[in-house]
C-alpha cells in the first residue's frame, strides 16, 4: 500500500509530523472475525523518526477494549502490519496507534461503527 491512490475503505489521520494511512484487511473491518491493518507513516523525511509501538481499539461507550492484543510487525521505514485483532461486539469501536518519535509520545486515532 502507498501513500497515494488510495482505496475508498483506507483511514487518514493526520499526526504532528507525518499523516497515518490505514488499510483493513479484510475491508470492511468485520465483526467477531480476525483481521489486520496495514499502515504507514506517509512523510519520508519524518516517517524514520516516528516509530509505531502499539496499536488496540476500544469501545468508549462500554469502556472496554478486544479481547485480543495485537500483533505489530515492522515491515519497512513508516510500513507495520497489525495482525489478530477482533472486534467482538457491535457498535462504534476506536482505533489507538501508540508513537515514540524524537521529541515526544504521539497518539492518533480513529473510529469506526462495526456492524
Amino acid at each position: 500500500m502507498a501513500c497515494t491512490d488510495l482505496p475508498a475503505h483506507a483511514r487518514q489521520v493526520q499526526g504532528s509530523h507525518f499523516r497515518l494511512v490505514v488499510m483493513p484487511e479484510p475491508a470492511p473491518v468485520p465483526l467477531s472475525a480476525p483481521f489486520a491493518l496495514e499502515i504507514r507513516l506517509c512523510d519520508a523525511r519524518m516517517a524514520e523518526l516516528s516509530r509505531l509501538t502499539a496499536v488496540d481499539a476500544w469501545m468508549p461507550a462500554h469502556r472496554h477494549g478486544m479481547n485480543y492484543k495485537a500483533t505489530l510487525t515492522k515491515r519497512d521505514w513508516g510500513h507495520y502490519r497489525a495482525e489478530g485483532l477482533l472486534l467482538h461486539m457491535s457498535g462504534e469501536w476506536e482505533f489507538v496507534f501508540d508513537f515514540a518519535g524524537s521529541d515526544k509520545p504521539e497518539r492518533l486515532t480513529f473510529r469506526i461503527d462495526a456492524q
